[in-house]
């Protein structure tokens, strides 16, 4: 029984880790960082979307596909046209912590 109980965690533990791997992924392109910034100021279609973060819509679908898959936009369809928007603020606040001073490497002084 003990045994059942320590696997059922590291399953959920696994699961977690996979998420947020994914997710780290996901953030791990300076094009989705750019998009994710566009985002930021509220939804839209994705061919404004890629003429804000500078590419080509086929670009930005792929990796609005990408950024879709890992939670961290939505989208919704109206008509022929699909707006995109980010799922929470948390994810632009992960992207300026990660952009903050606090992770640059500090030099040893001799």
């Amino acid at each position: 029984m003990r045994m059942s109980a320590h696997r059922d965690m590291k399953t959920s533990s696994d699961a977690n880790e996979q998420i947020i791997a994914n997710r780290a992924r996901a953030l791990g392109d300076p094009t989705r960082i750019r998009i994710l910034s566009v985002l930021a100021r509220g939804e839209q279609a994705v061919g404004q979307i890629a003429d804000a973060a500078a590419t080509r819509q086929s670009t930005a679908s792929k990796h609005l596909q990408v950024l879709f898959h890992a939670g961290l936009v939505q989208r919704r369809r109206d008509a022929s046209a699909v707006f995109y928007s980010v799922t929470s603020s948390e994810v632009m606040q992960v992207c300026r912590l990660l952009r903050s001073k606090r992770f640059e490497p500090r030099l040893k002084r001799r």
